[in-house]
């Protein structure tokens, strides 16, 4: 669990409970029972939309313009700004709960915080 919630950025994302739960061979309850009870340990009850701010996907301000609009609306995402990814031939990047998106664009912004793709 502390690998993984290292994978995430802090938190283990509530989407891969399921999952996790199934590798372990545990209950998704018993598995929720047990993160609370460890303080170590911190479920994310909000998703996480990461932009590379680096030299080349930093140049994409209407994009953060409209991720910063669409976040502000919609409390269950929390936008934050990264250094460079490290993949600037694929950009713009983004990640959406540990998730790298290449070549982002509105449309694929607004599917992400409306909830219409994880």
């Amino acid at each position: 669990l502390g690998e993984i919630q290292a994978e995430y950025g802090g938190a283990i994302p509530k989407h891969l409970l399921p999952e996790t739960a199934t590798g372990l061979g545990v209950k998704e309850s018993f598995l929720a029972a047990l993160i609370k009870r460890i303080p170590s340990l911190r479920l994310q009850d909000t998703h996480l939309l990461e932009m590379c701010a680096g030299p080349n996907c930093g140049k994409r301000t209407e994009l953060a313009a409209l991720a910063e609009k669409l976040c502000k609306a919609n409390p269950k995402v929390t936008l934050k700004f990264t250094q460079c990814m490290r993949m600037c031939g694929k950009g713009p990047n983004i990640r959406w709960d540990g998730c790298i998106h290449h070549k982002a664009d509105p449309e694929l912004i607004r599917r992400l915080v409306e909830g219409l793709e994880k």
